[in-house]
């Protein structure tokens, strides 16, 4: 037996206590491992380095010797005992979804960054104490233990995965209730804007319903949603049974700002189907110490992304014409990038690890993400399905499919070949009918047909320039009274001409600008004119002549394509969820 005791006697101090207690031991050493990762978070973060006062001792006291053999793993020397104890302390002061926090306020914890494993004993039933602070109530996923009392509360998991994928809010949180199929749903609210709580119970229990009707059935018998209501935040991570987001405090009115709520719910909801337990087969079991590649995180987070909104409209949440309008603006952000020209997906994916967390001045340029191009090639592959089906059956049949032939106990979706067969089967084509939309729009860069995916529900694209006619390529900050040079797009006449990013703009043909007056500049120019940037590169002072660009397109509408048929208005009709006549 593994048992864990978790405790916070001095939360101002940021630290929280751990106790393991391990029996069975029949080795003279023994090694424990904190991860370095935590599921749904790409990119190692090495939460080792939190960990100060790490002790070892028999049940009875006596001391046992131990030492680090890795950056993540400290090795008990047991000395032939079969049972020892390991106590260690976890600093935790960063609020984020992939890591831990404790303060006066509350504590929050990612199983992941707080307990380390016993190597080679992960499969094994565990039990977990916590000991709050005096007053402070314990909520998680994680199924109660009968024994615990004020004083702590006592939870048991079936094995380390479930243990480290399970967050805990411990603190003084309101707690609002409801039930979808008399299955019960939580929310731990932590924080306070304005928000108002009984449209959050009511949105969320619509947005529970409509997956639930997407899937078929709830597969959890108790779910929980952690809610931080933070300042000038946000982000989410999905867990087994629960979630964990944060908000920006006063992001709950007008609508326009609540859209960025249910959104986040709708996307961390989802993947309760698709990636806790409809997963690539590299994503588990996992391997905590090292990156776990997949090439299929395109499909993970990109079908969610894809969902998220779309899934909204069917709940009544946004109207269709909003839909349309997000829709528009995602394929106007990837048009923008011109890494969507170097950058698969599936290398977008692959390289999860070492890009995506990590952006700089130049990722626009060389790397796109498979969020968000994942979406809109998961909607061109829903057109296509519809399409070649005559409109019987869609991408939701696909993801349907996929779910019932990759259960959570079995192996996961083989990496190579495995969608575009399951895509060719539903649609009803022959095998290989999808190989060319696989090899260009996932595995290739060739630009994505817009106009004929969207043909499929009578929309077309209408493209607009709202700004300037002239253009740089130029993104701009202010920081101060300086004017940085954000990044330069390397389709742009800025790049051409040698702006850097971080460049300090001076002046423009010999006048001083701000960001403000060097767009206004601009405004009166046309393209083909040639100007003059007074720069500081560093102490240096330059100037740069470049030539105006004609600006591209940065608005699209998507709009109805004369009279719909009645094929396609009964295919964008199911595409949106509306009923027949609506």
């Amino acid at each position: 037996m593994i048992s864990y005791t978790l405790s916070m006697p001095a939360p101002h101090s940021h630290l929280y206590h751990v106790q393991i207690e391990v029996d069975g031991v029949d080795a003279p050493a023994q090694d424990l491992i904190l991860p370095s990762w935590t599921p749904g978070s790409y990119m190692i973060r090495d939460y080792a380095r939190h960990v100060q006062a790490f002790t070892a001792s028999t049940f009875d006291g006596r001391p046992l010797h131990w030492h680090k053999v890795a950056k993540d793993a400290w090795r008990v020397e047991t000395g032939g005992v079969s049972q020892f104890r390991v106590t260690y302390q976890v600093y935790a002061n960063e609020l984020t979804v992939r890591t831990s926090h404790l303060d006066g306020s509350h504590g929050y914890l990612n199983g992941a960054t707080l307990f380390m494993y016993v190597e080679g004993r992960t499969a094994e039933r565990l039990q977990l104490s916590v000991v709050p602070a005096v007053g402070w109530q314990v909520t998680t996923s994680l199924t109660a233990v009968v024994g615990g009392d004020r004083t702590h509360a006592i939870f048991s998991a079936s094995d380390y995965d479930e243990l480290v994928d399970a967050p805990i809010e411990c603190g003084t949180h309101r707690l609002l209730q409801f039930e979808v199929d008399h299955i019960p749903h939580q929310i731990a609210l932590w924080g306070h804007g304005n928000e108002d709580e009984a449209r959050i119970v009511a949105d969320t229990r619509r947005i529970v319903e409509v997956q639930r009707d997407f899937f078929g059935s709830l597969p959890y018998s108790h779910y929980l949603f952690i809610l931080h209501l933070v300042d000038g935040r946000g982000g989410g991570l999905e867990h087994r049974n629960s979630v964990t987001n944060q908000v920006d405090r006063w992001s709950f009115q007008p609508q326009r700002n609540y859209e960025r709520f249910i959104r986040l719910t709708s996307h961390e909801l989802f993947h309760v189907w698709n990636v806790k337990r409809l997963r690539p087969a590299p994503l588990g079991p996992f391997n905590y110490r090292a990156e776990n590649y997949t090439r299929m995180l395109w499909l993970m987070e990109g079908a969610t992304s894809y969902y998220d909104d779309l899934l909204l409209v069917r709940c009544g949440l946004i109207t269709p014409e909003r839909y349309l309008e997000l829709l528009a603006e995602q394929i106007v952000q990837l048009q923008s990038q011109p890494g969507r020209l170097l950058q698969s997906l599936e290398q977008s994916s692959f390289d999860a690890w070492i890009k995506f967390y990590r952006p700089d001045e130049h990722s626009a340029n060389s790397s796109i993400s498979y969020y968000l191009k994942g979406a809109l090639v998961c909607l061109l592959l829903d057109m296509a399905i519809r399409t070649q089906s005559g409109g019987a059956r869609s991408l939701d049949d696909l993801m349907r499919y996929l779910y019932a032939h990759y259960p959570i106990s079995g192996s996961g979706i083989p990496e190579v070949g495995a969608v575009q067969a399951a895509a060719e089967h539903v649609a009803g084509s022959e095998p290989g009918f999808f190989h060319d939309f696989f090899a260009h729009s996932i595995a290739g860069t060739t630009e994505l047909d817009y106009a004929k995916g969207l043909a499929t529900v009578g929309l077309e694209l209408r493209w607009q320039r709202r700004g300037a006619e002239a253009w740089s390529g130029l993104s701009l900050k202010q920081q101060g009274e300086r004017t940085l040079i954000r990044s330069v797009r390397a389709d742009g006449p800025a790049y051409l001409a040698g702006i850097y990013a971080d460049d300090e703009l001076l002046a423009l043909d010999g006048w001083r600008v701000d960001s403000e007056k060097f767009h206004a500049r601009l405004a009166e120019r046309k393209p083909g004119t040639p100007v003059c940037l007074t720069i500081f590169r560093g102490d240096r002072l330059l100037e740069v002549t470049l030539t105006l660009a004609e600006a591209p397109a940065d608005a699209l509408e998507l709009t109805s394509k004369g009279e719909r048929s009645a094929a396609q208005q009964s295919v964008y009709q199911h595409w949106l969820g509306i009923r027949a006549g609506g």
